[in-house]
């Protein structure tokens, strides 16, 4: 073992931890390191007085008996790595090799600050090749995975924000109701977002007051210069689910999957949610006239039954729906 955590001040002062001294390390329960001894009890650590990752003040807590060291700044990046976590997710950025463990030691390292910093690793490369667990082919993979990030849509870049409540499929409907216009994103209002079939003031206000902070506006910014977002085509049918609800179970044959099923609802403005209720419109479930639950509770509600056939049908204009 060449590490083992020390969670609190109480710990350290019990110890009498200092840099330079020698100690006994065992795992505990056969897999955490722990320290069972100093031997050299120095002593000789001083508290920091600032946060050596954001150089935010610091400041002592004692909970539960526990003397916990915290810093004191809420936009501390060692604060945000779920964020940054969600922002390199596949349904965001979608770039590998960034775990949270990966994401913190360059947060601590000072290679990452923002998300935009991410798309700059290079400038680092040497650093990251010496790092434990990197090397050549890594720093490589994770270079041209940062690359292939670059090339996203609009929906993808507003989820990969992390604005509360909004996901994906929140990002496409928002998106495509300002015509995905990049220019118009951080501009939108509560009135407008409000009015959108699916969004809902909850959403509208949580989404304005994101943008209503001027570092989220610039980060915002200096991420499109770092992407290349095609412009899409505006569908003839982009509305033909607009303002319905769908939920899908069982397997698929006509798709790869049952995501394809609901990014193809979602382009066409529906929803896809995971239960079904009052509000739904749908359900598509190939098992037409099995005993599921879904199937029941469908049926309770008068909730129409689509097989993979009949929904393929809805997307043909002209063509009626029969459903079971």
């Amino acid at each position: 073992m060449s590490r083992a955590s020390v969670h609190n001040l109480s710990i350290m002062e019990e110890l009498q931890l200092g840099i330079g001294d020698s100690i006994q390390v065992y795992k505990a329960n056969m897999i955490i390191p722990q320290i069972a001894e100093n031997l050299t009890r120095s002593g000789n650590c001083e508290i920091p007085s600032v946060c050596p990752v954001c150089g935010g003040a610091t400041r002592v807590s004692m909970e539960n008996d526990t003397k916990t060291l915290y810093c004191t700044n809420p936009e501390c990046q060692a604060k945000q790595v779920k964020s940054f976590a969600l922002f390199v997710s596949r349904d965001a950025m979608n770039i590998e090799g960034l775990s949270e463990a990966t994401l913190e030691k360059f947060i601590v390292q000072g290679f990452i600050k923002d998300f935009s910093d991410i798309f700059h690793l290079d400038r680092y490369e040497e650093e990251i090749k010496n790092l434990e667990g990197f090397g050549e082919k890594s720093y490589v993979n994770l270079r041209d995975s940062i690359e292939n990030a670059r090339d996203t849509t609009l929906p993808r870049l507003v989820y990969s924000l992390g604005i509360a409540n909004i996901g994906l499929a929140n990002a496409k409907v928002i998106c495509r109701a300002l015509g995905n216009d990049p220019a118009r994103i951080p501009d939108a209002t509560e009135e407008e977002l409000d009015e959108i079939s699916g969004v809902g003031g909850v959403i509208a206000k949580a989404y304005v007051d994101y943008f209503g902070q001027e570092k989220h506006r610039e980060l915002y910014r200096r991420l499109l210069e770092e992407v290349r977002i095609p412009e899409e085509e505006v569908r003839a049918d982009a509305a033909l689910f607009a303002g319905m609800n769908f939920v899908i179970t069982g397997s698929v044959e006509h798709f790869s999957n049952r995501r394809e099923v609901k990014e193809l609802i979602e382009s066409r403005g529906g929803k896809v949610t995971g239960s079904v209720t009052s509000k739904t419109n749908y359900l598509i479930n190939n098992d037409v006239q099995s005993a599921s639950s879904k199937n029941k509770k469908a049926k309770e509600l008068g909730v129409p039954i689509l097989s993979e056939e009949d929904f393929l049908k809805m997307l043909e204009p002209a063509a009626p729906v029969e459903t079971q």
